[in-house]
């Protein structure tokens, strides 16, 4: 990572992971969100057509679940980064609905963060005791942000062009 990347990357994993429960969940899917939407501008043509598509909620592409995906659809991101990035979206969305009473101990979530890939080797959840349901979020943010992190610059060759097309 770019020196600049690693200081707001470390901020934001600070940050993260004193959260609480709710907020974890909020500021996760956040981040992912926030990745997913610089995908697309990088992908598409620059300009404010692009950015009318990307950017606010009445966008096209203007929710986590479209910029999934539109991300996807497009080839920018894999079925399995997808599955993972709904499985967040779908944890963001019992925090965010729920007045009260909803940690990651609750059965929806644990079954949510149960279908998330696991990050840890059998040997190192067996040393740590197990594979909370929050630590298995928390992985799932950072693995799938720190895959998206340079995905602009990787996705580079294939970005949409301005052509002429013959008749």
């Amino acid at each position: 990572m770019h020196e600049q990347d690693i200081a707001y990357f470390s901020g934001f994993l600070e940050e993260f992971q004193k959260e609480s429960d709710r907020g974890g969940a909020l500021v996760g899917a956040a981040l992912l969100d926030a990745r997913l939407e610089r995908l697309l501008l990088a992908h598409m043509l620059p300009g404010k057509v692009a950015e009318d598509l990307v950017i606010g909620g009445n966008a096209p592409f203007g929710t986590f679940s479209s910029r999934i995906n539109g991300c996807y659809a497009f080839g920018l991101i894999t079925a399995s980064e997808r599955q993972d990035l709904n499985i967040v979206r779908s944890i963001r969305n019992e925090f965010a609905h729920r007045e009260h009473g909803i940690t990651f101990a609750d059965s929806k979530i644990q079954g949510f963060c149960s279908s998330l890939k696991s990050r840890r080797s059998p040997e190192m959840i067996e040393q740590n005791g197990g594979y909370p349901p929050r630590q298995r979020f928390n992985d799932a943010v950072i693995f799938n942000a720190m895959q998206l992190w340079y995905r602009p610059e990787h996705a580079a060759p294939f970005k949409a062009q301005e052509r002429a097309w013959p008749y």
